[in-house]
Parts: structure tokens; sequence; C-alpha cells
């Protein structure tokens, strides 16, 4: 994948679509913070459910729910809090190869979201490379399937966000968020 090339095409293409392919990158590795409570102790799902709280709002935008600027700044800002969290305590605690991994995920989400609030097509198309470098450099998804993705952003029509069924790292992953307890709802939009 060129990356260069990458974020040419990216810049006249559809913004909601460029987002798509972010958002969908960055919810496949997401669940690796999970394991990060292992090493670092239950807060690291509270990390979690904030990511995938900011997921949960790009998600909106993909899909062409109303959300604000506002709301989108806050998507980002989360992802970027609870990538500080997870910094802090791996100097507190020392690093470790989840700790390395959910950074990766902290960052892909963040940009997903900075692709929906960036205020240029060049600059959306900046995060996206960035958010899928992020995405890619964590080893967890098949190239292939982000390459997959790029290719059908001219439709949109991008299909199952596992092409050939969810790994057990993922399910697991959503499994531990899901019954973890009472969390923060953050970023929750009000249906009226």
């Amino acid at each position: 994948m060129n990356w260069t090339e990458l974020e040419r095409g990216f810049t006249g293409a559809d913004r909601r679509r460029v987002a798509a392919v972010t958002w969908r990158a960055a919810k496949r590795i997401a669940p690796v913070i999970a394991r990060v409570a292992d090493e670092y102790g239950p807060e690291a799902l509270e990390w979690f459910n904030a990511i995938a709280c900011s997921l949960g709002v790009t998600e909106r935008y993909v899909t062409g729910l109303p959300v604000t600027r506002f709301t989108l700044d806050l998507a980002a800002d989360t992802a970027r809090t609870a990538a500080t969290a997870g910094a802090n305590a791996a100097r507190l605690l020392g690093p470790s190869r989840a700790a390395e991994d959910a950074e990766l995920a902290f960052a892909s989400t963040a940009f997903a979201a900075d692709v929906c609030r960036a205020h240029s097509p060049q600059r959306a198309a900046m995060f996206a490379v960035q958010g899928l470098r992020a995405a890619d450099a964590s080893g967890r998804i098949p190239r292939e399937w982000l390459e997959t993705d790029v290719a059908l952003l001219s439709n949109g029509d991008f299909g199952d966000l596992w092409p050939i069924g969810e790994p057990d790292w993922s399910a697991e992953g959503w499994e531990r968020l899901r019954t973890a307890g009472p969390m923060p709802a953050l970023l929750t939009i009000p249906v009226a």
C-alpha cells in the first residue's frame, strides 16, 4: 500500500466514505485495549469504553446521521484522553506489548474522528492515512482487508467488518467490555 498515493486518492473522495474506511480499521483493532486490563487493571476497560463511545460518534457521522462539530471534537479528544491514561499507566507500571497495541487503537480511533471534523479534504485525507497506518501497524488486520475497503471507496458498499468472521481476540475484547459492569455513558446522543 502506497500511503502517499492513498492520501492523494482520499483527497478527492467522498468524506463520509473516507471516514468509513478509517472507522472500520479503528473498530477492528479497538478490542485489543481489553487485554491491557490484564496488566494495568480494570481501569483499562474504561479506556476501551471511551474508545467505543468515540467510535459510536464517528459511526453516526459515517452513516449520515446528524452529529455536530463539537461532538466530533469531543470524540477525538476522548480517544486522546484514553491514550493519555494508557501512557500514564505505562509510565507507572512499565511498558508492555498490550499497551503498545492499545496505543495504536487509541490513535486510529482519534484519527477516524479527525477525518470527520477536518476543515479541508487534504487534512481529512492526511488523518485517514494516519488512522489506517496505525491500524495496519497493529498487525491484527490483514492488509488485504484495508486494501479491499479502499477499493470499495467509490461505491461505499464495504460489506462485513470481518469478511471471514470475527477473530477470537476481538470477540473476547467486546465481551469483556459488555460484562465489565457499569461504565460512564460518554458521548451519548439522545434520540428525539
